[in-house]
C-alpha cells in the first residue's frame, strides 16, 4: 500500500508528488516508493509503460566571468541525466542552445557535449537548453576589465 504519489497530467508529465493519508485509486496518480517521492529530478518526467522516462539537462562554465576581448574563452558543458541522476549514455542527438535569444543546434554525444564561448561586449547574457524534459539556464557575465 502506497502513500506516495506522482500527480499526471493529460500527457503523463509528473506534474507533482504526493504524500498521502492513504491508498488512492486515480488514473492521474501512481504510486510511487519514498525514495522516488524524495527525488524532485522525477517531476516533468514521462510515465511511459509503466516506467519513468525523462532527459535532464545542466549546464556548467569553467569559469564565473569572462573578459570582454573576445579572446577570453569560457568552455561551457552540457550534460543530460536521467531522473535518477545518471548521464544518459545513449542520448545521441541534437540540443538547441539558446544565447540571449539566438537559438543553435549542437550535437550531443553519450550525453555531453562541450562549446566555448567568448563575447565583445560587457555586460550579462544567458545560455539555455531548449526541448528536453528540464532544460538548463547558465548566466554568463562579461567584465570590462575594470
Amino acid at each position: 500500500m502506497s502513500r506516495y504519489y506522482a500527480q499526471l497530467n493529460r500527457e503523463k508529465r509528473v506534474i507533482g508528488l504526493s504524500d498521502l493519508a492513504g491508498e488512492v485509486e486515480s488514473e492521474w496518480l501512481v504510486p510511487i516508493d519514498e525514495q522516488q517521492f524524495n527525488n524532485l529530478n522525477l517531476l516533468n518526467t514521462k510515465y511511459v509503460d509503466g516506467a519513468f522516462a525523462g532527459s535532464i539537462a545542466e549546464l556548467s562554465g569553467d569559469k564565473a566571468t569572462i573578459e570582454s576581448d573576445g579572446e577570453d574563452l569560457m568552455t561551457l558543458s552540457l550534460s543530460v541525466f536521467d531522473w535518477e541522476g545518471r548521464i544518459q549514455q545513449s542520448f545521441n542527438d541534437q540540443v538547441l542552445i539558446d544565447v540571449n535569444g539566438i537559438q543553435q543546434p549542437v550535437q550531443v554525444t553519450k550525453g555531453k557535449m562541450e562549446m566555448t564561448l567568448s563575447s565583445e561586449e560587457p555586460g550579462e547574457f544567458w545560455v539555455r537548453t531548449v526541448g528536453l524534459d528540464r532544460n538548463a539556464v547558465l548566466k554568463v557575465v562579461v567584465s570590462d576589465g575594470n
